[in-house]
């Protein structure tokens, strides 16, 4: 009972401590897009997981003990011999009456029975004397808890983590004692073996020390103090997040109080909550410190901010070379995955793109695992054959490391267990079970660059990236139809070649030729428009609210000159789709309708019904382009009566059988000789003449 109340406790605890991100709006949480957030992106120092710097404080323990936080594993309480479980209920029994000396008797005599007669509980009674403790029995407290670390550590079971429980109960005694040191030690061991509750204790105590002055300055004498303070300095900087008001918030008093020390511990995560605080001049300071991935991009920061992009490039590189590749500073797993090396690494693109890198812009968004901003650079930056190189330097059998981005991104679901952590086998299982696959980097990148060669006209090389995918079979029907109406010398086959095409491209248009960034956002599926959101998060309110007041401060002349050059946006407008709209790929098929139409006789179905699905593919996106197709119709067109149907809106199927026969009508008369025709022609007018005759002839013989 009382492991479920600690457990539910803490669950509590941890959902009153978890952020809240304020939203102006409904609407699915989208992956970020550096290149559309370039000042932002480059002006902000990422604030990282103090959960994750909790469990560095102190090096990773030797001892292996069990962390079992969360629901109490199955059978725990069973499996013992006969005569310990007796006694240790015994003594849970009289601890729960408050018999407290009882319980000790029973605890006591079950760890005094021989090891082979004590395997199961010997921790459980080690670690109920220490809770058992009170007056007169305080040492029993200290006693207990450390037992229950030897007892593990031993080989006595564990299966409750009560080694790892032990540690907090223990820092808790040291925290009323007054000894904050002390217990920050047992805290940060805690929480290096993997415990949450350790987490969270120094989350509060590091809350409560920026709170007291008195209190700080005595844990600040020590390195791990200092390492604990600086570190949430760094990923609390702004109180708000974290339900505190900057007026009941120490943030700020602690900052002020560190910056008088002249080494700290953690000097660089110190650099950092300088950074995001909008105090520069501590950040220089203390960034020169230590020589660390994070001083080092706390460094590139400050060179920007002076308009040194050169010496941001190098030190962001340096950056690169130290950041784990697998670190992830999200909160939890429901939110985009925040890696420290993809920010980095994303920054460093940007600036690539600055100075026309644009090869160098590629690979560093592919190494950002930003699926957004490698799209851009692409699709709009790189040209066909600078895209076709890099995507062959890249075969589809190199490790993808960005499945966690595009998995976030495309379901927004991760598995995890109890304690946080991926799951990959029910991850596995959670996919299947919904027919989910997650597409890698690569293969996204072949089926953007087939519909970027399918746009340009470059169809027998588009077929050769669409081959594999599921879209292969429309390709082939759109590249093939095409090259029928080219090759036919029949206009009616010509016509319905291109009928083909444009129902093809307007079924198919999003997989086919849609592009992957605007205007038609095929990596959203195209369900939303995404330059409404860009501007939406330009909004200098919004900027306040969403960045750092270091960043928010430091934007300006970290954008100074402008971050977009002019050489990138006119590679950007020459790779743009031929059309502009939304849903471009609705007016090529309009278009090829319409050409087919143009080939037909205007008096015909099949003209009709042609402009009828021309106009139809694009209604609702262009209505105005709809309505000019309806004017053609209207001043070259038949009245055609002899079904129900709607221009623009309800459009049978063009009758290209009937105007082919029309034509070979047509063609045999006119095959014709000359004299042949005057033959028939005169034929047709002296029979009705002769007709008359000999029914006048008939009747006079008949009145006779």
């Amino acid at each position: 009972m009382w492991l479920r109340s600690l457990s539910a406790s803490l669950v509590i605890l941890l959902l009153s401590l978890a952020p809240t991100r304020s939203a102006d709006a409904c609407g699915p949480d989208f992956p970020a897009s550096r290149v559309s957030e370039r000042v932002g992106t480059l002006a902000e120092m990422p604030d990282g997981s103090f959960f994750l710097e909790a469990t560095r404080l102190v090096p990773k323990p030797a001892d292996t003990f069990v962390v079992a936080e969360g629901l109490e594993p199955e059978g725990a309480r069973t499996g013992g011999g006969e005569r310990e479980t007796a006694l240790y209920a015994a003594g849970a029994k009289a601890f729960e009456r408050g018999d407290a000396m009882q319980a000790r008797a029973r605890f006591l005599e079950l760890l005094s029975l021989p090891a082979e007669q004590r395997r199961r509980f010997s921790t459980f009674a080690a670690y109920m004397l220490g809770r058992n403790a009170g007056a007169g029995l305080e040492q029993d407290a200290p006693d207990g808890f450390s037992r229950t670390r030897e007892l593990a550590r031993q080989g006595f079971d564990d299966p409750l983590g009560l080694a790892v429980a032990s540690l907090g109960e223990e820092a808790r005694l040291l925290l009323a004692k007054g000894d904050d040191l002390g217990a920050i030690r047992l805290y940060a061991e805690q929480a290096a073996h993997g415990s949450t509750s350790g987490q969270v204790s120094l989350l509060i105590v590091a809350r409560a020390l920026a709170r007291d002055e008195a209190r700080l300055r005595a844990v600040l004498v020590d390195p791990l103090g200092q390492r604990l303070m600086t570190t949430f300095l760094w990923t609390r900087g702004q109180e708000w997040y974290w339900h505190e008001s900057p007026a009941e918030g120490g943030a700020a008093r602690a900052l002020e109080l560190l910056a008088t020390w002249d080494t700290l511990a953690g000097a660089d995560r110190l650099a950092a909550a300088a950074w995001r605080a909008g105090r520069f001049d501590l950040a220089e300071r203390f960034a020169q410190q230590e020589q660390t991935p994070l001083s080092a991009w706390v460094k590139a920061k400050l060179a920007l901010r002076k308009g040194d992009r050169a010496s941001a490039e190098v030190l962001l590189a340096q950056a690169a070379k130290g950041l784990p590749e697998a670190e992830d500073w999200r909160i939890d797993a429901s939110r985009e995955p925040l890696r420290p090396l993809g920010r980095v690494e994303a920054e460093r693109g940007l600036l690539a793109l600055v100075r026309a890198d644009y090869a160098g812009a590629a690979e560093h968004m592919l190494a950002s695992c930003s699926w957004p901003d490698l799209a851009y650079v692409a699709e709009r930056v790189l040209t066909a054959s600078e895209l076709t190189t890099f995507i062959a330097a890249h075969p589809p059998a190199e490790k993808d490391r960005c499945e966690p981005e595009l998995r976030w991104m495309r379901y927004g679901n991760e598995v995890v267990r109890d304690d946080g952590t991926p799951d990959e086998e029910a991850q596995v299982a959670w996919e299947e079970e919904r027919n989910i696959k997650v597409v890698g980097m690569n293969p996204r990148l072949r089926l953007l660059l087939a519909r970027r060669l399918l746009r340009d006209g470059q169809e027998a090389q588009s077929l050769e990236y669409f081959r594999g995918t599921a879209w292969e079979e429309e390709a082939r029907l759109y590249v093939g139809s095409l090259e029928q109406s080219r090759r036919a010398e029949d206009p009616v086959d010509k016509a319905r070649a291109l009928y083909t095409a444009s129902r093809v491209a307007r079924r198919h248009g999003m997989e086919l030729l849609g592009t992957e960034v605007a205007p038609d956002w095929a990596w959203l599926s195209g369900f939303y428009d995404f330059s409404d959101y860009e501007a939406w998060g330009s909004d200098e309110e919004r900027l306040r609210e969403e960045l750092s007041p270091g960043a928010f401060a430091a934007r300006e002349a970290v954008g100074s000159p402008p971050l977009l050059a002019v050489a990138e946006q006119r590679r950007v407008a020459g790779h743009a789709p031929p059309h502009a709209m939304r849903y471009h790929y609705r007016a090529t098929a309009a278009d090829l309708a319409q050409r087919g139409a143009a080939l037909l006789p205007p008096r015909s179905h099949a003209y009709a019904m042609m402009l009828c699905h021309a106009a139809r593919y694009i209604w609702n996106t262009d209505p105005d382009h709809g309505q000019r197709l309806y004017q053609l119709y209207v001043r070259t067109g038949a009245a055609i009566a002899d079904e129900p149907w709607s221009f623009g809106h309800e459009c049978p199927e063009p009758n290209f059988d009937r105007v082919q026969e029309q034509l070979r009508a047509q063609r045999s008369w006119r095959g014709l000789p000359m004299h042949v025709r005057i033959a028939w022609v005169g034929s047709g007018l002296l029979l009705p003449g002769l007709a008359a005759i000999l029914l006048y002839r008939k009747r006079k013989s008949a009145r006779g």
